[in-house]
């Protein structure tokens, strides 16, 4: 091809990419500092969970169960919002009426309970108070699992027998959903995590010790479930407390084994200890160990979001930053957030586990990914 030919399509070309060029506005990236990293972290949560309330009944309860009832949103904004497919049930401390049967209507709820806030609270204030003085939180919960466990045996069975003639289907995997399908368990289902919350304003008087329990409610779900089960609970505080409540020292060690939340039972407003057991419940975590060791006046912490997260979302950030959403998909990680600096609702550095701990309602919900700048300790990194 001649020279001139080739310069006219040259300046054809550029005429018809002038235009696509002049509106791509460059991105800019951040060079940082040598030496200086970022540990990232993706914040997850469990798909799954089943919650099983274990509420004292006694007569000095109504006005614990009315703080429950009252604040259950800051509970559920938690789970709807990580789009968790729950299920909640009641029961009570009270083995010799209940008997660890769930209480309510309907018995278990789910995320297509109408009103489920409302319906959680009616059964709650519902409890009622004329239960036995005799408090067995402990076994009121394994008297209740051990009884859904024998309620599910037939489907449990009757799931394992259509998944043995699954092989000669054309499409096993399908015929193998299929059959759990036509099997549904209400509760304690295989596929989900265990949230076990005790309300009570007494120590628990059950005959055997913690860690029997704890063995117990490790493999409700079967064994090699281990790991998978979470106690959190509302009681008196340790060692003391203000309120006449007994100190709830058993509830308290259960809790500590499977990496569960108390809060107190004494406080006049429940709705920041149940968003704690939300996060908790869904597996949020609060605390994110770093990979080296920093200089702590360096560190930086941001969290990034989908560039379609609500401004509401994100109420306790700093500052809001959604620059780099411009141009990019909804679900885009560009949202940046950055937290505030210490307690109540910031992040702070642990020297004694080198994480970064988030408290109070500063934990970053789900699809939240976690930056973690920082010169490591030694370094130069001006």
């Amino acid at each position: 091809m001649s020279t001139p030919a080739r310069t006219s399509r040259l300046l054809i070309l550029l005429a018809v990419l002038a235009p696509a060029l002049a509106c791509e506005k460059p991105r800019l990236n951040n060079v940082l500092p040598p030496n200086v990293r970022i540990d990232t972290y993706n914040q997850q949560a469990a798909s799954n969970i089943d919650v099983l309330w274990v509420v004292d009944n006694s007569g000095s309860m109504a006005p614990r169960q009315e703080n429950v009832a009252k604040n259950f949103q800051a509970f559920m904004q938690v789970f709807q919002k990580s789009g968790i497919d729950y299920r909640i049930a009641v029961t009570t401390t009270d083995i010799f009426k209940q008997k660890g049967a769930f209480v309510g209507t309907p018995k278990i709820l789910n995320p297509k309970t109408p009103n489920v806030v409302n319906t959680f609270a009616t059964t709650m204030r519902n409890v009622g108070t004329d239960g036995s003085p005799y408090e067995v939180g402990l076994e009121a919960a394994q008297l209740s699992l051990q009884t859904q466990a024998a309620a599910n045996v037939p489907k449990l069975m009757a799931r394992e027998t259509c998944k043995a003639g699954c092989g000669s289907q054309m499409d096993p995997e399908t015929c193998r959903a299929n059959c759990d399908k036509n099997n549904v368990i209400d509760f304690l289902r295989p596929e989900a995590y265990l949230y076990l919350v005790f309300v009570t304003d007494e120590e628990d008087r059950s005959s055997q010790d913690v860690r029997y329990f704890w063995r117990s409610f490790e493999t409700a779900k079967g064994v090699g479930n281990d790991g998978t089960v979470t106690t959190a609970a509302i009681m008196g505080d340790v060692p003391t407390n203000t309120c006449g409540a007994t100190p709830g020292n058993r509830y308290k060690a259960l809790s500590d084994l499977t990496g569960g939340e108390v809060g107190s039972i004494c406080a006049p407003d429940f709705s920041e200890t149940l968003r704690k057991l939300a996060n908790n419940a869904v597996g949020l975590k609060r605390k994110f160990a770093l990979e080296g060791q920093p200089d702590p006046a360096s560190i930086i912490v941001t969290v990034k979001y989908p560039c379609n997260v609500l401004d509401g979302d994100l109420s306790r950030c700093a500052t809001i930053d959604r620059t780099r959403c411009e141009g990019e998909a909804a679900d885009a990680v560009e949202a940046v957030c950055t937290p505030p600096l210490g307690a109540p609702d910031g992040w702070e550095y642990e020297a004694e586990n080198n994480a970064i701990f988030f408290a109070g309602e500063s934990v970053p919900t789900v699809k939240g990914q976690v930056e973690i700048q920082y010169c490591p300790e030694g370094l130069e990194c001006d």
